[in-house]
């Protein structure tokens, strides 16, 4: 079952970074490829493309904190 977490800026950076590092290449470029449809749908990616976006949302507010 699904379970909601609360993340923080600093946390959700940090997850970011740790996809990075164990899949080789940087989060901008995993989006790009996971939008073209060249890494296919598993669950990995899916999370990826998931913080990624809570990343992009939350960033505006972080930079006005």
């Amino acid at each position: 079952m699904f379970q909601a977490q609360r993340l923080s800026f600093a946390e959700l950076s940090r997850r970011l970074q740790e996809y990075e590092h164990t899949h080789g290449f940087s989060t901008i470029e995993f989006y790009r490829r996971f939008e073209s449809g060249e890494l296919g749908d598993a669950e990995t990616w899916l999370r990826w493309a998931g913080l990624y976006h809570l990343y992009l949302t939350s960033m505006p507010v972080q930079q006005a904190l």
